[in-house]
């Protein structure tokens, strides 16, 4: 098993840092923090994520995802909505369940067009999470329900591969237009699964929360490498650059205190490594 270690941006201390992609078009990785209601903008120099831009959103953001166009699918807690280039917003819906104490949380646009994004309760309360499947007329889709805490997600051919924390493991579902299939595959994860990524060799990248790791997956469910995140939390990743070849994580310093906080002085960061293995560019077309 090989060991990487990620190298921090040495310039950022995010509350609770996720969602990272790529946009091929404008060369530029996004990011959100949640809570403190942000999309940031980074160039990558040198593989290192430079920050060049940031603009705030309306609610809580679970994620950002760039379209085509320059417009950002922006998943906030009321509503899930579209942000153009001038700032502009259009509402696609509200979040399809609705609560007060309820949010956006990961989310992508699917190989079928569609924005699939958890739903779940701010005290991350057993059973109250669900997954939804949101076209771009505002139809929803609820795909699975009597969730905790949905994910990370993405998708291998007909295969689609979620996590629900806090368990330990990465399940599998065949998925079609219809909805979900449950499969007997699932992937047994060392420590709490965050968000996770294919490469394009079909294999898998999970970032641990509370492990300082992203751990690589084979197609039999082995982990055979390993990246150090000198940071506790490390929550989402994507593989970033022209090649596709850099893999960025954020981090998070939520839920930290100040004895730990102390010990990691890059908690919170992004971080990134030049892997020698490439990645997919993101589902960016929402029909």
């Amino acid at each position: 098993m090989t060991h990487f270690v990620a190298k921090p941006t040495g310039a950022h201390s995010f509350e609770l840092g996720e969602g990272p992609v790529w946009n091929p078009v404008t060369k530029q990785l996004s990011t959100v923090d949640i809570f403190h209601r942000r999309v940031h903008l980074f160039d990558l120099e040198n593989s290192t994520p430079i920050h060049r831009s940031s603009f705030d959103t309306e609610g809580d953001v679970g994620a950002a995802l760039p379209l085509l166009g320059g417009e950002f699918v922006l998943c906030e807690n009321k509503e899930i909505v579209i942000r153009y280039p001038d700032g502009t917003r259009e509402k696609i819906t509200d979040v399809p369940l609705q609560g007060k104490n309820l949010r956006s949380n990961d989310a992508k646009i699917g190989p079928d067009g569609a924005l699939w994004v958890g739903v779940m309760d701010y005290d991350a309360v057993d059973g109250a999470g669900s997954l939804w499947r949101v076209s771009r007329s505002g139809d929803c889709q609820k795909l699975l329900s009597n969730l905790t805490i949905p994910n990370g997600l993405d998708w291998w051919g007909n295969e689609f591969w979620f996590v629900d924390g806090p368990v330990e493991e990465i399940r599998c579902y065949n998925f079609g237009y219809s909805g979900l299939e449950a499969t007997d595959r699932r992937f047994t994860t060392n420590g709490t699964p965050d968000g996770l990524t294919f490469d394009a060799n079909g294999e898998i990248w999970l970032a641990l929360w509370g492990q300082a790791r992203v751990d690589h997956f084979n197609k039999h469910g082995e982990v055979v490498d390993s990246v150090e995140v000198a940071s506790p939390h490390s929550t989402s990743l994507c593989f970033a650059g022209d090649d596709l070849n850099i893999l960025v994580c954020t981090s998070a310093l939520f839920a930290m205190d100040e004895a730990t906080m102390g010990q990691y002085p890059n908690r919170g960061d992004i971080f990134s490594v030049d892997l020698g293995v490439s990645g997919r560019p993101a589902n960016s077309l929402f029909t």
